[in-house]
């Protein structure tokens, strides 16, 4: 089945659903696999992940533990001068 095909057809299956619980499973798969993007390695980073991140930089920001740098330190690191 091709792409748009399998994407009509699950999203009709799901409109028909009233199972309050596989709807949940469903939303759950889908959060997991919701990429929006890449970290410095290359990998992955799910919606959840990225949101987890934010929320801890800014606790260690408030709490004075967050590491940060300056533009010339940051310029120092990536051309090395």
């Amino acid at each position: 089945m091709k792409s748009e095909k399998l994407k009509i057809n699950v999203a009709q299956r799901i409109l028909n659903l009233s199972n309050d619980k596989l709807l949940k499973k469903i939303s759950d798969i889908l959060d997991e696999e919701n990429i929006i993007g890449y970290d410095g390695e290359g990998n992955p980073v799910s919606h959840e992940e990225y949101i987890s991140d934010i929320k801890s930089a800014l606790k260690q920001f408030k709490e004075g533990t967050l590491e940060t740098y300056t533009s010339d330190e940051v310029r120092q690191r990536i051309l090395g001068k």
